[in-house]
């Protein structure tokens, strides 16, 4: 499940000085949803991607180390704990720019609920970018 809500949020996951928890999350069959909106000179629809994905206990007790990140990356806060991981980052924007992301995922079982703003330098001017995640386990692998 955080493979998938995550790949869509360029979170990096680094070896952290504090052990993070493993997420209160139950293994099976999970279904995502990602809602995106962006605010700039060129304001963009709200657009809203889902999918399902095979969570293992496996993937659950890699904790933060399941999340993967876009190259570049850079994470300059992480909190995490069973119920709720919180975290800021810097990433290269287009054409140079930079992108600036706030983010956190509260994790309750058997669903999952998360958030995350980016404000981004580009060509064009500042542009705003806010997404909604909402997961649930739906069913067995």
């Amino acid at each position: 499940m955080l493979r998938t809500l995550l790949a869509v949020l360029p979170i990096l996951a680094l070896p952290l000085a504090v052990q993070a928890e493993t997420p209160n999350m139950q293994p099976g069959l999970w279904e995502h949803q990602n809602t995106m909106t962006v605010e700039g000179m060129n304001d963009m629809p709200e657009q809203t991607h889902s999918s399902t994905e095979c969570v293992t206990q496996e993937d659950i007790d890699r904790g933060e180390n399941i999340i993967e990140a876009p190259e570049g990356c850079t994470l300059e806060e992480m909190d995490m704990t069973a119920d709720r991981m919180d975290y800021t980052m810097n990433c290269p924007g287009p054409e140079g720019g930079r992108m600036q992301m706030e983010g956190s995922m509260r994790f309750m079982g058997d669903r999952a609920e998360g958030e995350m703003t980016s404000e981004m330098d580009t060509p064009m001017g500042p542009m705003n970018m806010r997404m909604e995640m909402r997961s649930q386990r739906i069913d067995d692998c």
